[in-house]
């Protein structure tokens, strides 16, 4: 699709100086382009020249806060001091040092009181992490024992590489580590000037390893990562002159802004794809209940924008109508009809689409004729549809407005005439959590349908896969507090068994998605109930060639992680589950149709649905080497249909952690017949 207006990538300078001044510092960075500085945040009451000569609008925007590396007892006895301090000024942002090695759990229960005064002035809190298993681990633990603060963040820390006999499998273990560090909710990442190397001309530059890290820093999360580079500048380059800038790392600057100008970070970045879809980032939203609810007129319009669903639906109905007019017997005596009926019609996208596929195929008006009937059940969508059926040349003899909901379709609302195609769009973030099954199945097993008739889709696949997002999960808790049905508060416990569908951004996928279930249509078995036991073993590469779950699998990093060594994973928390569909449109002998959300056939360029994300009540900690087995329930009684999940966490037969059974008799969320 075409190019948008660019992300920016916002980037920070962070250098020595004998006397803190953000003031000083942040004029000459900006000078370069830089966006932010880093100063060190004070532990006495001396004056400071840059308090005064910046207004309280740099602080909050421009300035980012630095806890010096103090001693273990003297840092965890200052650390309130110093944030005492950057809440005052408003700063956005401060950087910790690293919990020290043995003193976690004091480092923990001190951050944890800080974490909750810096919310009132959104402060975030950003610890310095190194990418390597230790450090993310005890990362994890700090957070686990903070109970996941939301203003907790990972900042990793590139280091020089070290000399390795094997260096693919080295980038590969990093790349995993920084997989894992994603879902840990990294929100900076620091590149000392010591780690840059020299290019032939003098400047500076990054070893391929670390170019590989950082374009996927950029592709996985460039529209919300911050970019530090910290130190004073290694590289006088010769005749570069004012080219070093006013704080002579300005070539710093410079090389990462190139980096992300390659065409695979523009591309992940800078589409329309990315613009449309930038406002729902790790947004959590309670799945369209389009059998109980009407949706509204905007709704729809974004749904249309899609580009490739309703290419897809078109093709499915060009192969339906191909094979279905080739298998027609000739009768001069009158034209043979077609009849399609489209299931939720909305403002007719299927509709039109499927006159086009009719027409696409020049069929002989002497021969046969298409007749489409258009079913809707909200009032609101039946205007326009009417509208359209009137003025749209397209349209008219062709299409039949019939407001009613298609599972209380009679042949006395036909005309008469059986339907040859059901289309309908009625697929969810889950294959059937939007009911489709529970629509489509009356409709095609009524007086209304033939034996053959055919359904657009036919049959659709379920998938899951566990989940690593600190900040989904927080999200999740925090719905406790949303107003919800009559104003009262979800609550924790509905908050944590409701599912939510998200355009998941800072979450890491840790295993290949497994199938659950599968509907066809017709159907070939009876109940709408289904239960999937699923084991997932441990993966060494953390399914880092998934990403966040949504899009397609990285083939280039797929290439780069199956280098890793056996056995060097390390452990990882889930937060939940992320689940998504394949469908089948049309298949026959000749001609297949699908689309897909499933990163392993994810279906480019098209956004009309996000993942759906079941979240764990407490996140579960998985230890290197054990397995994940998880248990799925789509259950129906009294007009509902909801699901039921659990997890546990399992090594050699033992049982090493479970979750309790989330949403049982859909006491916390269902949907609605």
């Amino acid at each position: 699709m075409s190019t948008e207006k660019e992300t920016p990538l916002i980037a920070g300078l962070s250098m020595p100086q004998q006397k803190p001044d953000a003031a000083k510092l942040l004029q000459s960075a900006r000078e370069d382009g830089y966006d932010y500085v880093i100063t060190d945040l004070p532990l006495s009451q001396e004056a400071r020249s840059d308090v005064i000569a910046l207004t309280g609008r740099w602080w909050r925007t421009s300035i980012v806060g630095n806890v010096p590396e103090d001693p273990p007892e003297a840092l965890l006895k200052n650390l309130t001091k110093y944030l005492e301090w950057a809440i005052h000024m408003g700063i956005p942002a401060v950087i910790l040092p690293s919990p020290p090695k043995d003193m976690v759990f004091e480092y923990a229960q001190v951050l944890q009181s800080l974490a909750i005064d810096a919310q009132s002035s959104n402060t975030q809190l950003w610890i310095r992490t190194l990418l390597n298993e230790e450090s993310l681990q005890r990362y994890e633990l700090l957070t686990r024992l903070c109970d996941g603060q939301p203003n907790i963040a990972t900042m990793l820390i590139m280091e020089p590489l070290k000399p390795t006999s094997s260096p693919a499998a080295a980038t590969a273990s990093q790349i995993i580590m920084l997989h894992k560090a994603i879902g840990a909710q990294l929100k900076a990442v620091c590149f000392p000037t010591s780690v840059f190397l020299t290019n032939k001309r003098g400047y500076p530059t990054l070893s391929k390893s670390h170019q590989v890290l950082f374009t996927e820093v950029l592709k996985r999360i460039g529209r919300t990562v911050r970019i530090l580079i910290e130190g004073a500048p290694k590289h006088d380059i010769p005749g570069a002159g004012d080219g070093m800038g006013s704080t002579k790392c300005l070539p710093y600057l410079q090389y990462i802004r190139h980096i992300r100008q390659r065409p695979e970070c523009v591309a992940a970045l800078d589409t329309e794809e990315a613009s449309l879809e930038s406002g729902y980032l790790d947004s959590l939203q309670r799945p369209l209940q389009p059998l109980k609810d009407h949706l509204e007129f905007s709704m729809y319009e974004t749904f249309e924008k899609d580009p490739v669903k309703y290419a897809k639906y078109q093709e499915a109905c060009t192969m339906a109508l191909s094979d279905g007019m080739a298998s027609m017997k000739p009768d001069s005596a009158s034209p043979k009809m077609i009849t399609i009926a489209v299931a939720g019609a909305g403002r007719g996208p299927l509709v039109m689409r499927a006159i086009r596929a009719f027409k696409s195929l020049n069929a002989d008006p002497t021969a046969v004729v298409l007749r489409v009937f258009a079913l809707e059940k909200n009032p609101s969508a039946v205007v326009y549809l009417q509208s359209m059926a009137q003025n749209h040349a397209d349209w008219k003899g062709i299409v039949t407005i019939v407001h009613t909901d298609a599972r209380k379709l009679t042949l006395e609302h036909l005309g008469g005439r059986k339907i040859d195609i059901v289309v309908s769009e009625l697929l969810g973030s889950f294959g059937d959590n939007e009911l489709s099954p529970e629509c489509l199945d009356p409709l095609l097993a009524s007086e209304c349908c033939k034996p053959s008739t055919i359904s657009i889709p036919m049959q659709y696949t379920t998938f899951v896969a566990p989940v690593s997002s600190v900040r989904l999960h927080t999200d999740a808790r925090q719905q406790a507090q949303v107003p919800h049905e009559g104003g009262q508060t979800l609550g924790l416990q509905r908050a944590m068994e409701t599912s939510y569908v998200v355009r998941s951004h800072a979450a890491s996928q840790t295993h290949p998605e497994q199938t659950c279930w599968n509907f066809q249509h017709p159907a070939k078995e009876t109940g709408m109930e289904r239960a999937v036991s699923l084991d997932f073993a441990p993966d060494a590469t953390f399914a880092a060639a998934a990403g966040s779950g949504y899009g397609a699998l990285d083939p280039a990093i797929a290439g780069i992680v199956s280098q890793v060594l056996p056995g060097s994973g390390g452990a990882v928390t889930l937060h939940g589950l992320l689940g998504s569909f394949t469908a089948v449109l049309y298949a026959s002998k000749d001609h297949y149709s699908e689309l897909s959300i499933a990163p392993h056939r994810f279906s480019e360029k098209m956004f009309s649905w996000f993942p759906i994300y079941f979240p764990f009540r407490e996140p579960l900690h998985v230890p290197s080497g054990c397995s994940v087995g998880v248990k799925m329930w789509r259950k129906t009684a009294d007009g509902r249909v909801w699901y039921e999940w659990c997890a546990k966490v399992h090594k050699n037969g033992t049982t090493i952690a479970v979750t309790p059974i989330h949403n049982p008799k859909g006491r916390s969320s269902d949907v609605s017949l």
